[in-house]
């Protein structure tokens, strides 16, 4: 069988959602001829599932240890039946000064503030993948400087490399104006050599592969697409599980944590004019997500009358994802509106829970994905359609009637956003560089 090493910094029991795509590839990358090892930074804090502890059972992990680790997200935590470990609090969340500090950090450093880890371990990593002999290095971005490491061990190894971006870098709208021009500069350097050592950049929307092959265009050897996906062989089946839903609501699910990134806002705004067009409607409305608001959308809600519409649940181990899903009226899609060119990974386990969606997340391909699987509808935020339709679904909520949310889901279709579909798209990469 052929080897391959994920070079992974985010990975399980790290609960990020970049630490989910390298899990999927990994534990179906065997049934394609490939037998992965992981390289990713030591957890100290979370822990598996027992469900996921025996997915990875036969796929060995290389843990870097690290001095310092400030992306920790406590509420995230898990115990090892995927219930929210409450007995952490986050010194990140609970103290705003703190927080400051390590943004001012991660914003003037180049790159990013693992660089120091990997210089550091560069060597022992580089010794470990003598041993394992692979026959292709695979990286996944960000941390950014995931991709300077696998560059270097690539160019040391003499290795193919697949280089895999999940968002854009310095490219992106967003990360673009938190950086001073010094170190986007640096940034810009780096990006480019990475770009034109890789043997194949991966991305996960078409449009982030359009943004990167127009801006570095012969610089680029190859490129290709390959989606996020769900996993039907993490999931669990549940035939009786706890309520979460009140049957006096209309309700909706944003599957995770509201952040910087994918801000509430939008749907404050938009609860807000739902309320003035009509209070009565508006006070039926409730959105659920895992993590409570952050302090600026909280004041935004408060201030427009919409902090009562917001519900925190506890986190849960994605294993037990359809037990919520499938509960929900409404399964909710946005993220930071000037981020065209990504898919919020939370759409593929909507597809799995089959019950309706509603995007209002900027890229045009997720409208193309919800119309090809029958799965629901993609608005402007702008659109005085969504407000309309919210009104119409909370209206249908209160008379027992079906949501206003055209479905026709298409199993077929669904099941090539499964993580073994997925997963033959990426060892077919592999194949051709071996």
């Amino acid at each position: 069988m052929k080897k391959v090493v994920l070079l992974a910094p985010y990975f399980l029991p790290r609960r990020r959602v970049g630490a989910w795509r390298p899990f999927k590839f990994a534990i179906h990358l065997r049934k394609y001829g490939w037998a992965p090892y992981i390289i990713t930074i030591k957890e100290n804090k979370g822990s598996l599932t027992a469900k996921e502890a025996s997915l990875l059972a036969d796929i060995p992990v290389y843990e870097i240890k690290s001095p310092f680790d400030f992306t920790h997200n406590l509420s995230r935590h898990l115990d090892i039946n995927g219930q929210a470990d409450n007995k952490n609090n986050s010194v990140t969340e609970d103290v705003p000064a703190f927080n400051h500090v390590l943004d001012t950090i991660d914003r003037y450093f180049p790159i990013d503030t693992w660089l120091p880890l990997f210089l550091i371990r560069q060597r022992n990593i580089e010794n470990y993948i003598r041993k394992i002999d692979p026959q292709v290095l695979w990286s996944t971005g960000d941390p950014w400087s995931n991709h300077w490491l696998a560059r270097t061990l690539a160019e040391n190894l003499n290795l193919p490399w697949v280089a895999d971006f999940r968002d854009p870098w310095t490219l992106s709208n967003i990360a673009s104006r938190e950086r001073p021009n010094v170190t986007h500069r640096i940034n810009r350097e780096q990006e480019k050599k990475i770009v034109q050592r890789a043997s194949v950049l991966t991305f996960t929307a078409r449009q982030t592969e359009k943004l990167y092959t127009q801006k570095y265009g012969d610089d680029i050897e190859q490129t290709t697409t390959i989606y996020n996906s769900f996993d039907s062989k993490l999931f669990n089946t549940h035939k009786n599980g706890a309520k979460y839903f009140s049957d006096e609501t209309l309700n909706l699910l944003f599957f995770g944590k509201f952040r910087q990134l994918s801000p509430a806002q939008s749907f404050i705004e938009l609860l807000k004019r739902i309320r003035d067009q009509n209070p009565t409607i508006s006070d039926k409305i409730r959105m659920y997500s895992f993590g409570s608001l952050c302090s600026q959308d909280k004041i935004l809600a408060r201030e427009m009358g919409v902090l009562d519409n917001f519900i925190s649940l506890k986190p849960i181990a994605l294993e037990n994802a359809l037990s919520v899903l499938t509960q929900a009226d409404i399964l909710w899609l946005s993220t930071h509106q000037d981020r065209r060119n990504i898919i919020p990974a939370k759409l593929w386990d909507y597809l799995a829970a089959r019950r309706p969606v509603i995007s209002v997340a900027p890229n045009p391909e997720i409208r193309e994905i919800l119309h090809q699987t029958g799965a629901g509808l993609q608005f402007d935020i702008n659109n005085s359609a969504i407000v309309d339709k919210l009104c119409q679904a909370a209206r249908a909520k209160e008379k027992g009637q079906p949501m206003p949310v055209s479905t026709n889901f298409d199993g077929k279709i669904i099941k090539q956003y499964d993580a073994a579909r997925t997963t033959r798209k990426l060892a077919d990469v592999f194949d051709r560089l071996s």
